[in-house]
């Protein structure tokens, strides 16, 4: 543990009757504005899943529990939460209401101070802060050497305190307690902010920080070239939550049960045959279309080896070559000379600045470890103005994975725009700059959606949800909030600006609506003697003329072809409407062979039916249609290894028709062999060469 770095931190929380009074601006008291500012802070803590350790001290609780008050000092002040990682069940637990007491700040600090040398001993945190939220209404009746010595203590701890809800540099802010915060302040490297500020500091959450880890390879360069680097991540696509517990809710305790867990099994299931498979029997494989090719472990020396990490470089293009659609967007890396390593550094400059002006990029091959399978990726010069030189790695697409789109031509004089049109969209784009989208007294910055500083509206909802879960599990989730619905609007100002532009443009291109013309629907003449009838008509149920409902037919729906739905009444249909048997068979057997190969459930009894249909068509009329398909189809089976299949025919009696059944076949009663079926099943003979015994002893070697 004393290895890990850490970052500590103590909240000094005021809970008294000096911050319960609500305030004019906008009705909150400072307790209520201090509170919030405190689950936020520890939301942020938690989400952001890094090594923080977090300590709550409650000022002017009603209780006095800390280690200082054994002198009979400190009174007033609770240890809320010693330090530690932070909880959901802090923020449940956190008071609602402010209390009655008053507690003394600067007592305050010297508890938060304590809890450092105490709870962390075995620790080095890599800083330590204390953060106080109090209005100084209440006298801390210190004297100047109290605090000096107090400073020192911090100083010597290496300690920062921060205020937060009150800015002591401010003229409205003035009395001798707040002179002595600015005092540590100051000594302390401490900084002082309103709520306010530090709520639109935790506005969105945040990533942990990482310290990046560098991929340090030799950059290969023909032969003979080898550059020690080391590759960063500079942006990558990670899930917004990477590890997620699940667990089961004792619903008596209503918290995490440590007896119940999720159990899950998993076995291997036969669909052919509806059982299931031992492990020990399985055989890995890899499907190529419908059909599945084993692999065995023996077969593992035919796997391709990347071989070991490298990064080396296959050749230069033109920098126009690599365009966007080439790129797969998993992520970018920077390439920088090993550190440390002056050579490298300058061999890594000096490719930079070659490709840079010769306008190239560079195709390399990386293999991030051994078993990893190799990735091609585009190696760019990328030149900062303060002397920062390195390469951009990002990968590039194969062939097969780049969809081009044709679009029609928009150089010809159909489409041509006027100066005018030009002119005003000229304007219009203008007009809608995002780098003055906000006015200089409304944010510190005056552009909007800045690159590298937007946050994923999707990524913020999704942490939303998960701190009001924690906190709420019964209710349902809540609509994102104002905040990260203001990343989808336009700037007020930029709207704004545009109006005229945009109505200049509306006024410029005139845009018709193209109406789709509809097909109109004739009536024939028995219709339109039906209609003209209904308009005349006459309630006298006598002068009613009648109607010839004969005249009516039902449209003509004949059975062009036989599905897979109804084959054998489809097959029945055909062969009443005159066609041919020899038609039939070449669509009944098609889809036969349909229904059994691309069958999923293992249910083979409608193929089955059918083929037993087709079967006593051809005895009443033609054998061979049948036999001859027949042979084709099992030896098609055979090779598919579907031997199932050839036993249910072989049980449902679905062999050759023989010719006990129909005079015209030519398979006897007491013969299935498939060999009767040829005419041609005899060994060839070959004709007999004479091989030099060099080719012998060259086959044998082989």
């Amino acid at each position: 543990m004393a290895s890990v770095k850490v970052e500590s931190t103590v909240i000094i929380l005021d809970i008294g009757r000096n911050v319960s009074e609500p305030e004019e601006k906008d009705g909150k008291s400072f307790f209520e504005l201090a509170r919030e500012c405190t689950i936020r802070i520890i939301e942020r803590k938690i989400l952001s899943q890094g090594h923080n350790l977090l300590g709550i001290i409650l000022l002017g609780s009603k209780n006095t529990k800390n280690n200082l008050a054994t002198s009979g000092c400190c009174k007033y002040i609770e240890t809320y939460a010693d330090l530690q990682y932070p909880t959901w069940q802090m923020i449940r637990d956190l008071p609602d209401k402010p209390s009655k007491a008053r507690g003394n700040w600067f007592d305050a600090l010297l508890v938060a101070a304590d809890n450092f040398k105490t709870e962390i001993s075995a620790i080095k945190p890599i800083n330590k802060q204390i953060i106080l939220m109090t209005n100084f209404l209440k006298p801390s009746h210190v004297d100047g050497s109290e605090v000096d010595l107090a400073l020192s203590g911090l100083q010597e701890e290496g300690i920062q305190v921060d205020i937060i809800g009150l800015n002591v540099y401010s003229n409205e802010n003035k009395n001798e307690d707040i002179e002595y915060a600015k005092k540590i302040l100051e000594g302390t490297n401490g900084v002082s902010v309103t709520f306010e500020f530090t709520m639109r500091y935790l506005l969105f959450h945040k990533k942990k920080a990482v310290v990046p880890m560098n991929w340090n390879v030799d950059l290969n360069i023909g032969p003979s070239i080898k550059i020690p680097v080391s590759s960063y991540i500079r942006l990558k696509d990670e899930p917004i939550v990477k590890k997620w517990i699940k667990a089961i809710k004792d619903p008596v305790t209503n918290n995490i049960s440590s007896t119940e867990y999720i159990a899950k099994n998993k076995f291997l299931f036969n669909t052919e045959n509806k059982t299931v498979v031992d492990k020990d029997k399985k055989i890995k494989g890899y499907q190529y279309g419908e059909q599945v090719i084993p692999f065995p472990d023996c077969d593992s020396a035919m796997l391709y080896d990347s071989g070991q990490r490298s990064l080396s470089v296959y050749g230069f293009t033109k920098a126009s070559n690599i365009t966007w659609q080439c790129l797969n967007g998993d992520g970018l890396s920077y390439v920088f000379g090993r550190k440390g390593d002056k050579k490298a550094q300058n061999a890594i400059r000096c490719l930079v600045e070659c490709l840079h002006e010769l306008n190239l990029v560079g195709i390399v091959r990386r293999v991030y470890n051994k078993g990893n399978a190799p990735k091609m990726f585009a190696l760019m010069p990328v030149i900062d103005p303060d002397n920062f030189f390195c390469l951009s790695m990002i990968g590039i697409c194969y062939k097969e994975e780049i969809k081009n789109m044709s679009f029609p031509a928009t150089d010809i004089k159909k489409y041509a725009c006027s100066d005018e049109q030009v002119n005003a969209f000229v304007d219009f784009i203008k007009s809608m700059d995002l780098m003055q989208a906000y006015e200089e007294s409304d944010f510190d910055e005056t552009e909007a959606f800045p690159i590298a500083k937007m946050v994923s509206p999707s990524a913020q909802y999704v942490l939303d949800c998960i701190a009001f879960r924690a906190l709420n599990p019964g209710k349902p989730l809540p609509q994102p909030r104002d905040d990260i619905t203001m990343l989808f609007k336009v700037p007020p100002l930029v709207e704004k600006r545009s109006k005229q532009s945009l109505e200049k443009l509306k006024s410029l291109f005139v845009l018709n609506k193209v109406e789709i013309k509809r097909e109109k629907k004739t009536m024939d003449i028995d219709q339109i003697h039906c209609a003209s009838i209904c308009e005349t008509f006459d309630t006298d149920m006598e002068n009613i003329p009648k109607i010839d409902l004969n005249a009516f037919k039902k449209p003509d729906i004949r059975i062009k072809k036989i599905g897979t739905q109804n084959p054998i009444d489809d097959f029945d249909s055909l062969k009443k409407d005159g066609i041919s048997m020899k038609d039939l068979t070449a669509q009944i057997t098609a889809v036969i062979e349909s229904m059994i190969y691309g069958n999923i459930d293992g249910n083979f009894t409608k193929p089955m039916e059918v083929m037993l249909h087709f079967r006593q068509e051809c005895i009443k009329s033609e054998p061979s249609h049948y036999n001859n398909w027949l042979k084709n189809f099992r030896m098609e089976l055979i090779d598919r290894k579907r031997d199932n299949i050839i036993k249910m025919i072989d049980e449902k009696e679905l062999n050759y028709i023989i010719k006990s059944e129909n005079s015209l076949s030519n398979i006897e009663s007491d013969s299935y062999d498939d060999s009767q079926l040829y005419e041609n099943d005899t060994v060839p003979n070959l004709t007999e060469v004479t091989i030099k015994s060099e080719v012998n002893d060259l086959f044998d070697n082989m």
